[in-house]
């Protein structure tokens, strides 16, 4: 831990000069990230590792998982920590023109993506592949690339390969960033419902992950039953899928939140992607950059 502090005001001392070369997210745009952010996302970088594992130690606490009180408990200190990482739900399409819109942009040059080993998996000690697929971004490649935490600089085609493999893995994109601002966007989370802290704490709380701009849209006529598929059950963390008394699947859309995993590997053909008319989320990450011409529901 001293090696890492030291390491910051290092660079801070020796290599001011580069912050002005570091982008961050503004609307539809990028911005130059001012030394002060750059510098305490950097201290969140050294910390994240200790932070993770409190809260899984937290998550662990049977009395704030099981119980009416310490749920509401739970509830409360996730909607307290705000200035904490939040994501937002991204289809594998979504994320991908994510990673198109950041390689095109004009603005501050620095690094643009890299990806690392699962931060979650590395904090907890708990593996399981894919490994490499904590995908930071902009301001945030330049910071975990710089802390030798195994971190390597890819191009945006290497990004949207390993986003469809974790799409095929089962796991959900999320866009996040801190202090509840899109100006800290600074990764690209693929996350899992056993392992991944920040997915864990949405299960019990609803907090940490908002729904995407996108929700599916089901036509129960072309379902074929989970006799024959029922794909949409296992793939859907958030459970909006359930069975009916004829073995199709109903939707409840006020439990989707857009990741899109059910979609691919339905085998009626029965799902789609549309636009989500209350996407609540475009002062932090702005709907046109996410989405293709769709439908809206």
């Amino acid at each position: 831990m001293h090696s890492d502090f030291s390491s910051i005001f290092q660079v801070i001392l020796t290599e001011g000069h580069i912050f002005s070369e570091h982008a961050g997210l503004s609307g539809t745009g990028l911005r130059r990230v001012r030394p002060i952010q750059y510098a305490i996302h950097w201290l969140y970088g050294v910390s994240e590792p200790m932070i993770l594992r409190i809260v899984d130690y937290i998550l662990s606490i049977r009395f704030l998982t099981e119980t009416a009180i310490g749920k509401k408990i739970l509830y409360a200190i996730a909607a307290v920590s705000w200035f904490f990482p939040h994501g937002i739900v991204l289809t594998t399409g979504a994320a991908e023109k994510m990673v198109d819109f950041i390689e095109r942009s004009e603005g501050p040059k620095g690094a643009r993506i890299a990806v690392g080993p699962c931060v979650c998996q590395v904090a907890l000690n708990r593996r399981q592949e894919p490994h490499m697929k904590d995908m930071v971004l902009l301001y945030g490649a330049d910071i975990y690339y710089h802390l030798n935490m195994g971190y390597e600089l890819i191009s945006a085609e290497r990004a949207k390969e390993i986003l469809r493999e974790c799409d095929a893995a089962g796991l959900v994109h999320a866009v996040e960033f801190c202090m509840n601002s899109g100006k800290w966007v600074f990764v690209i989370c693929n996350c899992d419902d056993k392992i991944c802290v920040p997915t864990r704490v949405f299960l019990q709380t609803g907090k940490m992950l908002f729904p995407g701009p996108e929700i599916v849209a089901h036509e129960r006529d072309r379902c074929i039953g989970t006799e024959k598929c029922g794909n949409c059950l296992e793939r859907c963390i958030a459970g909006a899928n359930s069975v009916e008394g004829d073995g199709k699947v109903a939707v409840d859309y006020e439990k989707c939140i857009g990741c899109g995993l059910c979609v691919g590997t339905c085998l009626g053909r029965a799902r789609t992607m549309v636009t989500r008319e209350d996407y609540r989320h475009d002062h932090q990450v702005p709907a046109e950059l996410l989405l293709a011409e769709n439908e809206t529901t």
